[in-house]
């Protein structure tokens, strides 16, 4: 498991949350920079990443009787994406094969929202903010604009 500090993780403008825990961020800019290289599966990729590093908002879901049920919310970060899928960090590891619900904000009202399936989650331990996890998302539904008043 790799140690890094907080600077080196998170940025500034973001906050990642977990039943009631906020992890104040740095600069999102040096949100990749602090990561290891060898901290992300290369093999598991099937194309090219491009670095978005945004706040984002999700939900984790579960199915219960046919029933969408949230069993974890909060804040994150993407720190990457393609038009297969993205990894986030967030401060929480949700099973593989779980379904998340990813809103990012875009200028103005405009907001996007994924739905990607979970496919591996490593944790990262950061000094000043405990474990947070690196998680690799395949997409399933979007991305899908809409407008948020």
């Amino acid at each position: 498991m790799a140690t890094h500090t907080g600077e080196e993780v998170l940025a500034d403008s973001a906050a990642v949350v977990q039943e009631g825990r906020n992890v104040d961020s740095g600069n999102i800019d040096h949100a990749s920079a602090g990561i290891s290289i060898t901290a992300i599966p290369q093999g598991r990729r099937s194309e090219a990443r491009v670095d978005e590093r945004r706040k984002c908002s999700y939900e984790v879901l579960k199915a219960i009787e046919g029933e969408s049920i949230v069993i974890g919310h909060g804040e994150a970060v993407t720190l990457n994406q393609s038009t297969e899928g993205m990894l986030l960090l967030i401060p929480l590891a949700p099973h593989a094969n779980r379904i998340i619900e990813v809103h990012t904000s875009r200028p103005g009202w405009k907001r996007t929202v994924d739905i990607v399936e979970t496919r591996w989650t490593r944790p990262l331990e950061v000094e000043t903010e405990g474990n947070l996890y690196l998680v690799g998302c395949r997409r399933v539904v979007g991305p899908c604009h809409y407008l948020s008043f």
